[in-house]
């Protein structure tokens, strides 16, 4: 975070780490701590100032947590670190553009057009006017129980 100058990184239990969703990941630095001291705008559902007090009381949950995708977690991490970070993301690189190059083969567009705005995570695809993306939906689902969406 530091290296790149961001204050907040948020992301969820699905993204890259193989966990169904149901956690968001905050992470939150020294100069967006201090922001959020004196910042005005409301807060109905999250505040880390609820969690800063209760980790410095040392147990570290303000609200009951959803146990099973914590272990989840903390092995879906001990995978990452097994395999290590740049392997996990030199493999995700490989699958990501393997499934670009797929979508070519079957002669449909990636909805990104420049090769530097690329996911390796997340693949949108550009569906002919004449083909029923709905329908797309459906036989993957039926047929291979993929859900797209």
């Amino acid at each position: 975070m530091d290296e790149w100058g961001v204050d907040v990184a948020i992301t969820g239990s699905q993204k890259a780490l193989s966990l169904p969703t149901g956690i968001g990941i905050v992470v939150a630095g020294p100069r967006a701590i201090e922001a959020s001291k004196t910042a005005k705008s409301l807060r109905v559902f999250f505040d880390w100032k609820d969690y800063l007090k209760f980790y410095q009381l040392g147990t570290y949950w303000p609200y009951t947590p959803s146990i099973h995708l914590l272990y989840g977690l903390r092995a879906a991490l001990d995978l990452v670190f097994e395999e290590g970070l740049e392997n996990v993301i030199a493999r995700h690189n490989r699958l990501g553009t393997a499934t670009r190059l797929a979508v070519e083969a079957w002669g449909l567009k990636n909805c990104t057009e420049k090769e530097e705005w690329h996911s390796d995570t997340v693949t949108a695809v550009v569906v002919p006017s004449y083909i029923d993306s709905a329908e797309i939906v459906r036989r993957a689902w039926k047929r291979y129980n993929l859900s797209l969406g």
